[in-house]
């Protein structure tokens, strides 16, 4: 039989192609996830072999996980996020493409950049992640889901399938696989990294002045709920 090569998946509108910890003290940040992760301290504030390239920033309280999001037009874009009650900036000309610098109607930040053509985008990374240290789930944390759903679908195209949880929405064929979560107090983002070994990650989060959970069995594999020595929450996943 001949078959002809596999086509690679490339980027789509409302994946998250880049992602950083915003935290008050961001060299505090990158010792604490040395630490436990293993991703470079010193002279570094990229993780630079992340399948979703993954950055830090400081003086942001309280903290969340900032997203930045792929689109394909970025002039409808903004358009998209001003009628559907959101706030955008003007674009500014970056590498990585025109960006612009949003804020959702629950005052979440976040960040679209438009995509290139699709012959000439880079190949999606794995839905949850490849390797130790890889965000492998977001889960947004939101005051009123369906007035999120309604704004993001609008903004990134995305459709909302119900979760395992009351509340609980998923946006389908989203890079990484991302989750929203209605009725919290206030607005963030929390990351999952998936590891290697949860036992040995955990005993590093706690040794690093940060608490975490005993891990638990879940359908998809172990977790562990976290918070890092300046209180901001993730979790931990082997798959």
């Amino acid at each position: 039989m001949i078959s002809g090569p596999t086509r690679r998946e490339t980027f789509r509108e409302g994946d998250v192609g880049y992602a950083s910890l915003w935290e008050p003290d961001e060299a505090r940040a990158r010792r604490f996830f040395s630490a436990v992760l293993g991703w470079p301290e010193e002279g570094h504030r990229h993780v630079p072999w992340a399948a979703v390239p993954h950055g830090f920033a400081g003086h942001i309280d309280p903290p969340t996980l900032f997203c930045n999001y792929g689109v394909d037009d970025i002039a409808a874009s903004v358009e998209a996020v001003r009628a559907a009650g959101g706030q955008a900036e003007e674009p500014t000309e970056e590498p990585w493409g025109r960006s612009v610098m949003c804020t959702d109607p629950e005052g979440l930040r976040f960040a679209i950049y438009e995509l290139p053509p699709p012959d000439g985008r880079s190949e999606r990374p794995a839905i949850n992640g490849e390797r130790h240290g890889d965000i492998s789930y977001i889960t947004m944390h939101v005051v009123d889901s369906a007035v999120a759903r309604t704004f993001y679908g609008s903004v990134l195209g995305w459709e909302f399938e119900p979760g395992r949880i009351e509340d609980g929405w998923g946006p389908t064929d989203v890079h990484p696989m991302t989750g929203m979560s209605g009725g919290s107090e206030r607005a963030c983002i929390l990351p999952m990294y998936r590891v290697d070994d949860i036992q040995t990650a955990v005993v590093r989060v706690r040794e690093a002045g940060g608490t975490a959970t005993d891990p638990e069995l879940e359908p998809y594999g172990w977790s562990s709920e976290c918070v890092d020595d300046q209180g901001a929450a993730f979790y931990l996943g082997q798959h």
